[in-house]
């Protein structure tokens, strides 16, 4: 018994940190005044997220090619933010189904 209510804790645990990394994720987008330029259902001057979404669903190399792009500003402005950072906001863009 006491097995099953430290499993449930355990998962708990983890479900509710993917959902803490997912605000984190969105606080930086803002932060970052990535919405001035792309939006999550409309493009405005940059794609939409639901485009980049379904653009890139089955490339599995996407998220660190996306990363490299935008902290050396190939073909986008560079990011000023740490790889980390860079990485999260990429996966919460992509994330938009």
């Amino acid at each position: 018994m006491k097995l099953k209510v430290m499993m449930l804790v355990a998962a708990g645990a983890l479900l509710s940190m993917g959902a803490a990394s997912a605000q984190d994720a969105a606080a930086l987008i803002k932060s970052k005044n990535c919405m001035n330029c792309h939006d999550v259902e409309a493009k405005k001057m940059g794609p939409s997220y639901k485009e980049l979404s379904a653009k890139y669903a089955n490339d599995k190399d996407a998220v660190s090619r996306i990363v490299k792009r935008l902290k050396d500003g190939q073909g986008h402005m560079k990011a000023a933010a740490t790889d980390d950072e860079i990485k999260a906001m990429v996966e919460s863009a992509l994330s938009h189904k």
